[in-house]
């Protein structure tokens, strides 16, 4: 780890999303989208989906109205005012060990890095804090190999407090490199994982500065518009763009699923179209084949197929210079 590099993650973990209606997103997600319900926190109001590769690929919590919520052991884990309107939570990214996230954990408080909370998800420990938009990260590390065997179904209040100094961390990692993916029959989509998010930003160098000092990312490509970065492991192209503003607003733009391979997804863009829901883009170039759907608080999400491990020229379409091809 050099001096101005301090978390290193493997790759993108997983979105959380505040949602307005967190029944009516959970379906939508899981009986559309294809995303396996995992578990649930009735007194956060959270559900948490995923693939199977890590214990939840989206979670999502519905809006608070501006009231606090509390975790295990009366921890202040949502303050007032926080989640009070549909947005991205949180984007969540994976390191090696925990030995790594202490590590990044103490180069951070000793270059004065502004941390918000350091938590025990029982799965996983993580270190919380905001980019320079106001984006909200989580840096963590599992805790447990059979996460399953923990989260699963209705659970209690999951969350306490985690003190990174009280124990000296372990080096082992416990990324399981064999994940059981599962696969929700009854659903028109069958995601195999979570491969990147795309941020939108009015000053997108002090973004790309951040992610890749602070965050560790390494920057792969850049366009005019477009600035694409990857973690450590390199099983996807890609795991952040950052894009700069145009005409569209700042902030969280989508996440992306990728699929086993384009008869799939074929498949599922015809069968989506059969229930009745339009996509609100497709992709069909030389870089992918993708559809992308919009849920019921309006959030993007990305169905695709590479077709070229290359990064040529991102370009719009008709003129219009947003940030779809990512």
């Amino acid at each position: 780890m050099t001096d101005d590099t301090f978390f290193r993650p493997r790759r993108l973990g997983h979105a959380n999303l505040w949602v307005d209606n967190l029944a009516r997103s959970e379906a939508f997600y899981h009986d559309s989208c294809g995303l396996t319900i995992e578990f649930w926190e009735p007194d956060l109001k959270a559900t948490f989906l995923g693939t199977g590769n890590t214990p939840h690929d989206l979670g999502m919590i519905e809006t608070t109205g501006g009231e606090a919520r509390y975790g295990r052991n009366g921890l202040l884990q949502i303050p007032e005012g926080v989640g009070a309107k549909v947005g991205l939570g949180h984007l969540a990214w994976e390191l090696g060990n925990e030995g790594e996230l202490v590590a990044a954990y103490e180069h951070a408080l000793a270059a004065d890095i502004a941390l918000d909370m350091t938590v025990d998800h029982q799965v996983a420990h993580s270190v919380y804090l905001y980019d320079p938009d106001g984006n909200y990260m989580e840096y963590y590390c599992d805790t447990v190999r059979d996460w399953r065997g923990v989260l699963h179904g209705e659970m209690e209040l999951i969350t306490s407090g985690w003190d990174p100094t009280e124990h000296a961390p372990s080096t082992e990692s416990l990324v399981d490199p064999s994940p059981e993916i599962r696969v929700v029959a009854s659903a028109p989509i069958h995601p195999r994982r979570l491969t990147h998010a795309v941020l939108v930003s009015d000053a997108p160098e002090r973004l790309v500065s951040f992610y890749t000092s602070v965050g560790g990312l390494t920057e792969l490509h850049r366009t005019e518009d477009v600035v694409l970065l990857r973690a450590d492991a390199s099983a996807c192209p890609f795991h952040l763009a950052i894009c700069g503003r145009h005409q569209t607003a700042p902030g969280y733009h989508h996440i992306s699923f990728e699929l086993a391979d384009e008869p799939a997804l074929l498949k599922a863009l015809a069968d989506t179209v059969e229930r009745g829901l339009a996509p609100a883009l497709e992709v069909d170039d030389e870089r992918k084949r993708s559809f992308y759907l919009r849920d019921p608080d309006g959030f993007l999400s990305e169905y695709y197929v590479g077709r070229s491990p290359d990064l040529p020229e991102l370009t719009g379409v008709d003129g219009d210079r947003r940030p779809y091809l990512v």
